[in-house]
């Protein structure tokens, strides 16, 4: 599970650059681009090309933690993002971030740390925690 877990995060901080590059490749292309200097600028911005692949690698990440996590687990920590983009945002694109988004961030953190401890211990003979009730159904089904 640490393994996943630690994969998961660097999932999510791949995405939160992935952000930061998008964003810093469409202001280098001035205020207010047209639509198809937008839609182009994968092909012609290798910072928008980098946020892409990013994106991409992030994508390859998250596939391995879900191989060894449930997805009811899993998906709500990338809420951790809101966090990470608006830190980078802070530090790299200079945003200013008003005190009320600070709270709310702070209160996106605590539900995600309480969220976490919620993890069932998995038994050795279970898959990733799923009791085993649900897998004699599914056994009996199939």
């Amino acid at each position: 599970m640490w393994v996943a877990l630690a994969v998961l995060l660097g999932a999510i901080m791949l995405g939160a650059a992935g952000q930061i590059c998008l964003k810093s490749g469409l202001l280098a292309m001035g205020e207010k681009p047209a639509l198809f200097e937008v839609l182009t600028a994968m092909f012609r911005n290798w910072l928008v090309l980098s946020g892409f692949v990013a994106y991409g690698v992030s994508s390859v990440l998250y596939l391995f933690v879900l191989s060894r996590l449930d997805l009811s687990y899993a998906y709500p920590m990338i809420a951790l993002n809101y966090i990470f983009v608006t830190i980078l945002a802070w530090l790299i694109l200079k945003e200013v971030v008003p005190p009320m988004r600070i709270v709310g961030l702070a209160i996106i953190f605590l539900g995600v740390v309480v969220f976490a401890t919620s993890y069932p211990r998995a038994r050795a003979d279970t898959p990733a925690g799923r009791s085993t009730a649900v897998i004699e159904t599914v056994a009996e089904q199939g």
